[in-house]
């Protein structure tokens, strides 16, 4: 009886969750000009009507190129990070790690407002104070992802390479690096995934020049109430579930993860 109650709650969680979900892939494909439940029809109008929109290219593209530069960015700086938390020996080094983490925990807001102030009384271009708080976004997940892989890995080995002649620089390079594979790959993923889709500091930060693909979506359904949201939605659902995928097929979810 306890293992079908727990099967029901279960199964009551995952539709609360993917129900929402489901409505809106399925609205993506319905023939209306509005958005509908149940879709009256199937079609694919509206994917291509959502291509074709300039607004969405543009933002699309400043999306993408953010995400990959944000991440390019933080990844060196959460490496060293990490390196120097789990390695290292000195004081503050708790106070050091969640100071590194603060952006995960203090509101979107919080952090965009003090970003928008100071980048504006130093005179900062729009898309450069916009990849800045998107470097200071990813890095705490790509550090905490790195972090649970070096706690994983066995510095013994790290020793041997030493005791057999390797340099620092070799032994991290052909050792220490290899080890993270997992915890570097589902970092860099988390982080591209969080920057691509975050609005809270882009909204403060943005401009007309650089507006990202949320942003466009909220200035879109403002005044439109069409399927091609839902289609747009669609796309970025599948390239999500396809990201877990391949990061499953990888390494495994509970391996990058650090569990």
């Amino acid at each position: 009886m306890q293992r079908l109650l727990t099967r029901l709650a279960v199964a009551l969680t995952l539709s609360f969750i993917l129900a929402p979900i489901l409505i809106v892939i399925a609205t993506a494909f319905g023939e209306a000009s509005y958005v509908q439940f149940p879709p009256t029809g199937l079609t694919l109008k509206w994917f291509a009507a959502a291509a074709r929109r300039p607004e969405f290219q543009s933002a699309g593209w400043t999306s993408l190129w953010l995400a990959a530069s944000s991440t390019a960015i933080a990844t060196p700086f959460a490496l060293a990070a990490a390196i120097g938390l789990v390695r290292g020996r000195f004081r503050g080094r708790d106070a050091i790690q969640t100071f590194l983490t603060s952006p995960m925990i203090v509101p979107g807001i919080v952090i965009s407002l003090a970003l928008l102030v100071t980048s504006a009384a130093l005179g900062v271009r729009s898309d450069l104070r916009l990849l800045g708080a998107h470097v200071l976004l990813t890095l705490p997940y790509l550090t905490r992802s790195l972090i649970a892989s070096l706690l994983r890995s066995d510095t013994l080995i790290e020793d041997a390479a030493y005791t057999l002649g390797a340099s620092r620089l070799q032994t991290f390079l052909i050792v220490t690096l290899p080890g993270l594979y997992e915890g570097l790959l589902a970092g860099m993923l988390f982080a591209l995934i969080i920057s691509f889709d975050n609005v809270s500091i882009s909204l403060f930060l943005a401009s007309a020049k650089s507006n990202t693909l949320p942003l466009a979506v909220l200035s879109y359904v403002e005044f439109n109430y069409d399927p091609s949201i839902a289609a747009l939605s669609t796309v970025l659902i599948v390239v999500s579930i396809a990201s877990a995928l391949v990061l499953e097929r990888a390494v495994g979810l509970r391996a990058a993860l650090g569990k």
